[in-house]
């Protein structure tokens, strides 16, 4: 498989995809409806067709049998493949290959790096809150080790 700076394309590729897939299992299914809370987005309707949302031009509402917008969602792939490949090349750069250290190098990375980039929104907007950060501390937290043992399947 083609490698770029000595990252196995083939392992951004998967851990990306895996990294997709946590995503759509944190967000989708184990933690909506306290994420949705946590950012101001809410079931209009008891039937769960409808959601809503305050924004500057007041109460927004779409069909949530819409689902997310195609480019939003192409846009977040592409932030996996960047951050696959990124965590591939440190990995490169410190040699490390075996599992149990690719998953150790992902919780010290998620825990000193992600978590605190995440705590950004809770801390400085007014509409952060300890639930949101929870939910997208876990994500980071789960996605970056996932990826991190992926990436050390693949030299």
């Amino acid at each position: 498989m083609p490698k770029i700076a000595g990252v196995n394309l083939l392992g951004v590729l998967l851990a990306a995809v895996a990294m997709f897939f946590i995503g759509f299992i944190w967000y989708g299914v184990l933690f909506q409806e306290p994420w949705m809370a946590a950012n101001g987005l809410f079931f209009a309707d008891p039937a769960k067709e409808y959601i809503q949302w305050l924004s500057a031009d007041g109460i927004q509402s779409t069909s949530a049998a819409m689902g997310p917008d195609p480019m939003i969602m192409l846009a977040g792939f592409v932030l996996s493949l960047v951050l696959s490949f990124g965590l591939g090349w440190h990995m490169k750069q410190k040699n490390i290959s075996k599992l149990g250290t690719a998953v150790l190098f992902g919780l010290w990375l998620s825990l000193l790096i992600g978590l605190p980039l995440i705590a950004y929104d809770t801390v400085y907007t007014p509409y952060g809150s300890l639930m949101g950060f929870f939910v997208d501390g876990s994500h980071t937290v789960a996605t970056i080790i996932a990826a991190c043992a992926i990436m050390s399947l693949f030299d």
